[in-house]
C-alpha cells in the first residue's frame, strides 16, 4: 500500500483529502455488498492504459548560447573602429562583423583561428611570419659572426701591441722604431757625458752642457711618448676584446632564441588546416580557380586591399553564423594594440537558441544530461527539449540547467523570452489509470472505485500507484482498460 503522505502533491492532496473525509461518512453506515448494483452515475470516466508521468514545471529563459567576447587583432599599433554589425544582427559567412580603419573584418566558418599571415603568390602560399623568422635568425647569425671577427681582430691587435711593448722595454730592442728611439737616447746620453767631461776641463763652454741635457731630455720624452701610445692602444684593444665578448654572448642568446622560434614555426609549417579552411570558405562563397586568384578576387569584392595577403586582422573564424549581442566599442573609437583596458570590440554567440533554467538544488535529481523535457513557449506552443548541461555552481540555492532545442524553426520570431519547462520526476509506462476524483476511501482502509456496468455500478477495491497529472495508477480485480468508473458530476 502506498503512503498518501509521501506521494500526494498539488491538486491531488485536495482530492484525496476529500476522499478521506468521505471515508468518515462511509464508516457511519454499513458497507454495501461489493456486487450490489446501483443506479448509473451521472458522470463517468474511462480506465485507460498508457504512460503516467509526474512532472515539475520550472520557469526558464529562452535565449542564445553563451556569449564570446571578440578582441580584434590590430595590424598596427592602433586602429579606429569604423563599423560594427548592428545589435541583434545575424552575421553569416563572407559578411563583415566590424571595420577598422575603413577596412572590413570578414566572418569565415571553421574551427582554426587565423593564427598566421599568408601571402598567396602561387597555390603554395608563403607563411610570412616564418619567412620573417628565418630572415631574423639569419641576421642574428651574421651579427654573431661579425662580433666573433671583431673579437679575433681585437685579440690579434692586442697580441701585436703586447709584443711591441715588450720589445720597447727590452735591453736591446729589435723593432726599428724602438731601435731608433733607444739609440737616440743613448747618443744623447753619451754626448752629455763627453760635454760634461770637457766642461770640467774647461775645454767647452757651460752652455754646451745645457744643450746636451736638452737633447737627452728630448730623446727620453720621445721614447716615453712611444711607450704611452703603446699602452693606450693596448688598453683600447683590451676594451674592444671585452666588448666583443659581451656582444658575442648577447648575439648567441638572441640567435639561439630566434633559431628556436624559427624551428617551432618550421615544425608547424606542415599543418595546412587553416589554408584548407580558407579555401573551403572561398569555395562556399562561389570563388573558383587557383587559390591565389580566388584570394585576390575575394579581397576585391569585399573591399579589402588586393594584396594576396591574408592575416589575422582581416578575418574572424567562428563555427557558423553568429548573433551580435553587445557592442564593447563605439564607432570612431581608437583601439591601442598595447592597451589592456579593452577586452573586446563586441560580444557574440552562435545563432542556436536554448533555454537556461535555475533549478533548486533540492530538485537536482530531475536534471540529467540527455533527459527529455517539454518547453511551453509564450504562445502556449510546446516544443521538445533535451538537457545538454547541468551546472555545478550553486547560486542563490539554484544550479543552472541548459536545455537544447532541436526544432530551431519553432523558435522563429523569439529572441529572449520566459518559458515553462516540464521536468519529469517519475514515469510509469503501460499502466492503468483513472482520474484521482474516481477514488473512494474504504472503511477498512485503502481505496475503491465505482465500476460502471450494465445498468448499474459496484464498488471494486483497487491498489494505487503513481499520482500524476490528475490521474492515479490503479490495479485490481475487474480493473481493465476501457472499463468506466464514476466520477463526481
Amino acid at each position: 500500500m502506498i503512503n498518501l503522505r509521501t506521494i500526494l502533491s498539488g491538486g491531488a492532496i485536495a482530492v484525496v483529502a476529500g476522499a478521506v473525509a468521505l471515508a468518515g461518512l462511509v464508516g457511519l453506515q454499513p458497507a454495501p455488498p461489493a456486487a450490489a448494483p446501483t443506479l448509473a452515475p451521472v458522470a463517468t470516466a474511462e480506465i485507460t492504459r498508457g504512460a503516467l508521468v509526474d512532472s515539475k514545471t520550472v520557469t526558464g529563459t529562452l535565449g542564445y548560447s553563451e556569449l564570446a567576447a571578440l578582441r580584434p587583432t590590430l595590424a598596427g599599433a592602433s586602429a579606429m573602429v569604423t563599423a560594427l554589425a548592428p545589435l541583434g544582427a545575424i552575421v553569416s559567412r563572407g559578411e563583415a562583423l566590424y571595420g577598422l580603419d575603413g577596412q572590413p573584418v570578414i566572418l569565415f566558418y571553421g574551427t582554426v583561428p587565423q593564427h598566421r599571415t599568408l601571402r598567396f603568390e602561387t597555390d603554395s602560399p608563403v607563411w610570412v611570419e616564418l619567412e620573417q623568422s628565418e630572415a631574423a635568425a639569419a641576421a642574428a647569425e651574421l651579427t654573431l659572426q661579425l662580433e666573433q671577427q671583431r673579437l679575433a681582430d681585437a685579440e690579434a691587435r692586442r697580441a701585436d701591441l703586447s709584443a711591441r711593448r715588450a720589445d720597447a722595454t727590452a735591453e736591446k730592442p729589435a723593432l726599428p722604431e724602438f731601435v731608433q728611439l733607444a739609440g737616440a737616447v743613448s747618443v744623447a746620453a753619451a754626448r752629455l757625458e763627453r760635454v760634461s767631461e770637457l766642461s770640467a776641463a774647461q775645454l767647452t763652454p757651460a752652455a754646451e752642457i745645457a744643450a746636451a741635457e736638452a737633447e737627452l731630455a728630448t730623446a727620453r720624452a720621445g721614447f716615453a711618448a712611444a711607450i704611452r701610445s703603446l699602452d693606450k692602444d693596448l688598453a683600447a684593444a683590451g676594451l674592444d676584446a671585452v666588448a666583443a665578448r659581451v656582444a658575442i654572448a648577447d648575439a648567441t642568446v638572441k640567435r639561439d632564441s630566434l633559431r628556436e622560434a624559427r624551428d617551432a614555426l618550421r615544425a608547424r609549417a606542415g599543418d595546412t588546416t587553416d589554408i584548407a579552411q580558407l579555401a573551403a570558405n572561398l569555395a562556399a562563397l562561389g570563388y573558383a580557380g587557383p587559390l591565389a586568384a580566388e584570394v585576390r578576387a575575394w579581397q576585391r569584392a569585399s573591399g579589402l586591399p588586393v594584396t594576396g595577403i591574408v592575416g589575422a586582422s582581416q578575418v574572424v573564424i567562428a563555427e557558423g553564423p553568429v548573433h551580435v549581442a553587445a557592442h564593447d566599442a563605439a564607432i570612431g573609437e581608437t583601439l591601442l594594440a598595447a592597451s589592456a583596458e579593452r577586452s573586446s570590440i563586441l560580444d557574440y554567440s552562435s545563432t542556436t537558441k536554448l533555454v537556461t533554467v535555475p533549478l533548486a538544488v533540492a530538485d537536482q535529481a530531475l536534471a540529467a544530461v540527455g533527459r527529455a523535457v517539454t518547453i511551453t513557449l509564450p504562445d502556449d506552443r510546446q516544443v521538445a527539449g533535451k538537457i545538454s548541461e547541468v551546472g555545478s555552481v550553486v547560486k542563490d540555492g539554484n544550479i543552472e540547467v541548459t536545455i537544447a532545442i532541436a526544432d530551431q524553426a519553432a523558435l522563429a520570431g523569439l529572441e529572449v523570452a520566459s518559458v515553462d519547462v516540464d521536468f519529469v520526476s517519475e514515469r510509469r509506462d503501460d499502466v492503468l489509470s483513472v482520474p484521482i476524483a474516481a477514488l473512494l476511501a474504504r472503511p477498512t482502509g485503502g481505496f475503491a472505485v465505482e465500476l460502471v456496468e450494465d445498468g448499474g455500478t459496484r464498488l471494486v477495491p483497487v491498489e494505487t500507484g503513481l499520482f500524476a497529472a490528475g490521474r492515479v495508477e490503479v490495479s485490481g480485480e475487474a480493473i481493465a482498460a476501457g472499463a468506466r468508473v464514476s466520477v463526481p458530476g
